[in-house]
């Protein structure tokens, strides 16, 4: 066996595992409920950026609840909120399409700022 044949033996041996837990997160996602505080401090984070439209919370949500799913989670929280708000929240705002550097920071301050 060569260096190469066992990388692919460890990377099929990953990759079957992380295919696992994205199959169970996909089941029990139907299950993942919203701590009572994580609409209000989504609503809270969109309208401090600025946020455009609704889509911002539904992403945001969505987002939250896929994490809360992935890590065998039944309850999505404030941290889940954390984990994805800058992925899920810098592009919508209004901003300079050029400006990708500054956004990623101003969104980055006002999490902190909102969600502690």
């Amino acid at each position: 066996e060569t260096d190469y044949d066992n990388f692919i033996k460890r990377w099929r041996r990953e990759d079957g595992k992380l295919r696992k837990k994205i199959l169970t997160a996909r089941e029990t996602i139907k299950t993942v409920e919203l701590a009572d505080n994580v609409l209000e401090e989504c609503a809270n984070l969109c309208l401090a950026l600025g946020a455009d439209g609704l889509r911002g919370e539904l992403t945001l949500l969505r987002a939250a609840r896929s994490i809360a799913a992935y890590e065998g989670k039944l309850l999505t929280t404030k941290e889940h909120l954390k984990k994805v708000a800058l992925s899920a929240l810098r592009h919508r705002l209004r901003r300079d399409p050029l400006d990708e550097a500054g956004s990623s920071v101003r969104v980055t301050k006002i999490i902190e700022e909102v969600l502690g």
